[in-house]
């Protein structure tokens, strides 16, 4: 038994190391990060296979009394943003259809088209009852701690294999595509029609 678990997770790991890791730091009402979810989505539509993407909605946000109260850059709306899209995010493993919720609700009117993005993306979830619980706090309070490894001076922040780089990043916000691609060259060995 302990032989099959520990081969499964050598697979495992290897398919994740024939990824390029992408944790995007960014925030629900952030211009900066609306404006990168236009590279975002066909960036991810082209090239999802070759990436693992973790989007952490919280960005320069923060928590008082262990989540009893959260403070945004943007307001309170935006902390309902966040929560909202964790909700949302944490409902699937799918990260084509998580990028197609995000993308689809940084672009909505208000929030009251979540339901809409989210039957977009082909997701069924009750953000609701997340929302209104714990489990939104906690998964708002998660993304604090990924966001706080990294510390961002400006929102949206780009980490590539958990490592941040100031020069990807000002790379990432002019051309996402170009600066994925010259990282997946050097990680892994690509069809020849793959970043053309």
């Amino acid at each position: 038994m302990l032989n099959c678990s520990l081969a499964e997770q050598t697979s495992r790991d290897k398919r994740q190391a024939e990824k390029l890791h992408i944790t995007l730091l960014y925030e629900s009402l952030c211009p900066d990060s609306r404006n990168f979810m236009r590279q975002l989505g066909p960036v991810y539509e082209e090239l999802g296979p070759y990436i693992d993407i973790e989007l952490v909605p919280f960005g320069k946000s923060a928590s008082e009394n262990n989540g009893a109260l959260f403070h945004c850059q943007h307001g309170p709306a935006e902390c309902e943003g966040n929560r909202l899209q964790s909700c949302v995010i944490s409902s699937t493993n799918n990260q084509a259809n998580q990028v197609k919720f995000v993308v689809c609700q940084m672009f909505a009117s208000d929030y009251a088209n979540a339901d809409k993005c989210a039957s977009e993306a082909g997701l069924l979830t009750d953000v609701e009852h997340c929302m209104k619980t714990e489990t939104g706090t906690k998964l708002q309070l998660q993304a604090e701690l990924v966001t706080n490894r990294y510390r961002p001076s400006f929102v949206p922040t780009i980490v590539y294999n958990h490592v941040f780089s100031q020069q990807l990043q000002d790379k990432s916000l002019r051309n996402f595509r170009s600066t994925v691609c010259y990282l997946l060259r050097q990680q892994i060995a690509l069809p020849l029609t793959v970043c053309q």
